[in-house]
């Protein structure tokens, strides 16, 4: 099953993170974390690919971006994964472009209905280096959950919680 994210579900993301000032720097970075969640695992997977390149296209466009450049290399054990998320964090000068940063990792790691160890701890590291604390974190993952979520599939599911591991 591969998310939709039409212009309606993309402006709930941006409304759910308090997003409302476009800046290019800080595009820049949201896009290439999204790159690195979608590659973290190893596995090329197309429903996370698809999420991407919807999300890359539709946030570019909002930043006036024409591209944004891929990631160099994927970074493969916890020490290198940190250092690149912390590195890309400091472009993220806002609460709201933050927030906006792990919603958008959450939604291309969860784009493949599954969450491997390695996506977890990308998502810990996240929310540690960009100062985003445990309960809003799972705010920004049901939110994320419920708007990409069919409402007949929502009354099925319980709602999903992010755990912080530092």
């Amino acid at each position: 099953m591969t998310i939709a994210i039409d212009d309606t579900k993309f402006r709930q993301i941006l409304d759910l993170a308090c997003y409302r000032q476009a800046d290019p720097a800080e595009i820049r970075a949201i896009v290439q974390i999204a790159q690195l969640a979608a590659a973290v695992d190893l596995d090329d997977d197309p429903d996370e690919r698809t999420v991407l390149g919807t999300l890359s296209g539709k946030l570019r466009a909002l930043g006036g971006l024409p591209g944004v450049p891929r990631l160099a290399r994927v970074p493969v054990d916890d020490e290198e994964r940190a250092f690149q998320v912390a590195k890309l964090s400091l472009s993220l000068v806002s609460p709201a472009a933050r927030d906006l940063a792990f919603a958008v990792a959450y939604l291309v790691i969860v784009a493949d209905l599954e969450l491997a160890p390695v996506e977890g701890s990308l998502l810990s590291q996240l929310a540690y280096a960009l100062a985003i604390p445990e309960p809003r974190a799972n705010q920004l993952a049901q939110g994320i959950s419920q708007i990409v979520t069919p409402p007949e599939v929502q009354a099925k599911r319980a709602p999903q919680t992010f755990v912080a591991r530092h």
